[in-house]
């Protein structure tokens, strides 16, 4: 029966254990399965919820203790020293309004992670930790921080949208 995930500090930690797995360099299209969750939590944010739904199915779903062993022993020394330097700061960018927009941004995110883009998951992936760590922290400096993300991973898909482009103009050209 249980669908729900209560959290004291909402959905931002939840936000963060489903991003991880999206970060590590698997092989393509495992990602997009992975980030399917994301799509289903980064809505709840945008209307404030602060009991995460999930579907009953993947409330059941186990992870196999060496596997979340490997995973807390990998993500551990970054996220250590990333508590250094985490403290609240900019509420205005996690309170009601800022966690709203934020929430939009991860919606957007989440449906980049699912789209089948080659070698387009990693900047987007650290935008959604970096807000997730923001929310879950009220650290605004870290909601800018995956604001900054966003604009990079725009800016890279751009430029391979442009370069495919120019490479299919160019096979053009030669036929």
């Amino acid at each position: 029966m249980l669908d729900r995930i209560e959290s004291a500090d909402g959905p931002g930690p939840v936000l963060f254990v489903l991003t991880l797995p999206v970060l590590l360099p698997l092989p393509p299209g495992v990602s997009m399965v992975l980030a399917l969750p994301l799509l289903l939590v980064a809505p709840q944010i945008v209307f404030g919820r602060r009991e995460v739904w999930l579907p009953k199915a993947l409330m059941r779903r186990m992870i196999k203790r060496p596997a979340l062993v490997k995973l807390i022993r990998r993500v551990l020394p970054p996220l250590e020293r990333v508590e250094k330097v985490v403290r609240p700061r900019l509420r205005f960018l996690t309170g009601r309004f800022g966690a709203s927009i934020v929430g939009i941004a991860c919606t957007l995110i989440a449906l980049v992670l699912v789209l089948p883009i080659p070698f387009a998951n990693l900047v987007p992936a650290l935008a959604m930790g970096a807000f997730s760590i923001g929310l879950t922290r009220k650290d605004g400096l870290f909601v800018l921080a995956g604001y900054g993300l966003i604009a990079v991973a725009v800016g890279m898909i751009a430029l391979g949208i442009h370069g495919i482009t120019l490479g299919v103009n160019q096979l053009g050209h030669l036929l």
